[in-house]
């Protein structure tokens, strides 16, 4: 059964508060606007690369999100205070017509969102005593980071295909798994092959089995019992892709990304 955004909205509880964020520039009409308005559901006013950075205030309450304008995840990014400073005129205006305004910030590599967020606070003049410190280690953070990067700033210095690999692994184990990857140790991963055909490691004392002609993953730790659920690949097996040669690498990632339904997920036969 197909349902329009008007019958879905119609469903939903009445007792929490909804926003609603979307990824293509033919939802942004009048019809749109007007039905968000009816169910007091708040268009979420985003800054991104796929939409214009419109103001659009159809609830009793507010939601910005800033996403990052990058490209190889595009949410790898760091606002600088002129970019900050450009949104403070719609921020005041959405303040101006509604009581609460909820604003997030989703560039989170790095810890850029906690600056991002600290530093428009204080354009704002909202910034606590608390938060004022919070911001200057915020800020010396990301200095030392940007001289000595670690994890993910060190893996993607690599170029476009290492900032492909961690764009796609993103989506396909979501991105709280791909930063526990990084905290794996390099010396917990033994490599016994890795080809276009084939992947066999071991993580620690987990095993991992990968067979592109059959799309057959095996592992066996425990987050990869509830992964099979959710179709996600776990931390261990992200460490993995993100240790084997990067053209292999992209390829395995690229696949299963392309095709994820096609993959069987499984555990060793006892």
């Amino acid at each position: 059964m197909t349902l329009t955004i008007e019958e879905f909205l119609s469903l939903l509880p009445h007792s929490f508060k909804y926003a609603i964020e979307f990824r293509h520039k033919s939802w942004l009409r009048d019809e749109t606007w007007k039905i968000l308005s009816k169910y007091n559901v708040a268009y979420t006013i985003v800054d991104e690369p796929l939409l214009p950075p419109e103001v659009h205030v159809t609830a009793d309450f507010a939601y910005i999100r800033w996403h990052g304008r990058g490209q190889r995840p595009w949410y790898d990014y760091h606002y600088t205070e002129k970019e900050l400073a450009d949104w403070l005129p719609k921020v005041k205006e959405v303040e101006g017509s509604i009581k609460t305004t909820y604003a997030y910030f989703n560039n989170h590599f790095h810890g850029y969102a906690v600056e991002n967020a600290l530093s428009i606070l204080k354009m704002l003049d909202k910034l606590t005593p608390a938060q004022e410190e919070a911001l200057k280690r915020a800020r010396t953070h990301l200095k030392q980071a940007k001289e000595k990067p670690v994890g993910l700033g060190e893996f993607t210095r690599g170029g476009e295909d290492r900032a492909k690999i961690v764009d796609l692994l993103g989506e396909v184990m979501g991105e709280t798994r791909l930063a526990r990857s990084f905290t794996i140790p390099d010396e917990d991963v033994k490599i016994k092959e890795a080809n276009l055909k084939t992947i066999d490691a071991r993580i620690r004392d987990y095993t991992l089995k990968m067979d592109m002609a059959s799309k057959t993953i095996v592992h066996d730790c425990g987050d990869w019992e509830r992964a099979i659920e959710t179709r996600q690949l776990c931390k261990h097996i992200g460490k993995v892709l993100l240790t084997i040669p990067e053209q292999v690498a992209l390829a395995w990632v690229s696949a299963i990304h392309e095709n994820l339904d096609a993959w069987k997920f499984q555990q060793p036969r006892k």
